[in-house]
């Protein structure tokens, strides 16, 4: 573990079992990915965590329910991390001590969107001018936030693409807003697959299961190497997915009448280089 990692997770008047000190550690290595997509996407941390909250309070009624133990706020606090207030808050909101469905949860909306939401609620045109005391951006952030500058703001929209700037005038891009169901359905199928992949391997950690879980690793090669190697597993997975398919066909007719015929199965593949 590294010095950095280690000051993260333990002070000198904090003690971690070894499990949970690693576990933090890996887990915090995985997230950058994850951070970058929500950056990227316009996504802070504001909004991040206020969405963790509901998971994490989830997480810990299944393991209450794993282990039996009776379910109160101050267990659940204390195996979420939630304040109590929280725990109660949405036991009221969602039933007792009841799941939530973390889609239908009310996140907080960011000051950029804030700002977009007004220009279109207040029927702005579609152009505004940046500077002036009524109906342009500045004006519209200042009635948003006194803390954030009205040219930061416009930075962060013109980098997702929802403004333009032309000239001394803010162009909304009404595009931006329009639904791209390629791309819609590219995220949901990452997001099953990355699921089921975690799922795989956490499983084999914490549960003694055995899924397959495996990868090929090399470094110091060529790039006519890596060419190389992504057409064999391609040509490869070409091959095996055919037989896989076919293999899924005949046993879904075959199950057809049966009654416990209740599960599903995912095999996934992934190659990545740099």
């Amino acid at each position: 573990m590294s010095k950095d990692t280690s000051a993260l997770v333990v002070s000198e008047d904090t003690m971690l079992s070894h499990d949970t000190e690693t576990t933090l550690e890996h887990v915090v290595t995985i997230m950058p990915q994850l951070i970058h997509w929500l950056v990227k996407s316009g996504i802070g941390y504001n909004e991040f965590t206020v969405a963790l909250k509901a998971l994490f309070y989830n997480e810990a009624i299944k393991e209450l329910d794993a282990i039996k133990q009776k379910k109160t706020d101050s267990a659940i606090s204390l195996l979420s991390g939630l304040n109590r207030r929280d725990v109660r808050s949405f036991c009221q909101t969602y039933g007792e001590y009841s799941l939530i469905d973390q889609f239908n949860i009310q996140l907080p909306i960011s000051v950029p969107a804030r700002v977009v939401g007004m220009w279109i609620n207040q029927k702005l045109p579609q152009q505004i001018p940046f500077q002036g005391e009524e109906n342009s951006f500045e004006s519209l952030v200042k009635q948003i936030s006194s803390e954030k500058h009205p040219k930061s703001i416009l930075l962060e929209l013109k980098r997702l693409g929802i403004v333009a700037e032309e000239k001394d005038n803010i162009v909304l891009q009404n595009s931006s807003f329009t639904p791209d169901p390629q791309a819609d359905e590219s995220k949901q199928l990452l997001t099953q697959n990355i699921s089921d992949h975690l799922a795989a391997g956490i499983s084999n950690l914490t549960k003694n299961t055995n899924f397959l879980e495996q990868a090929i690793f090399a470094d110091e090669l060529s790039q006519d190497s890596v060419d190389k190697l992504n057409q064999l597993s391609t040509d490869l997975w070409n091959l095996m997915s055919k037989a896989l398919v076919s293999a899924a066909i005949d046993y879904c007719k075959s199950d057809e009448a049966d009654t416990e015929a209740n599960k599903r199965f995912r095999l996934g593949v992934y190659q990545y280089n740099e």
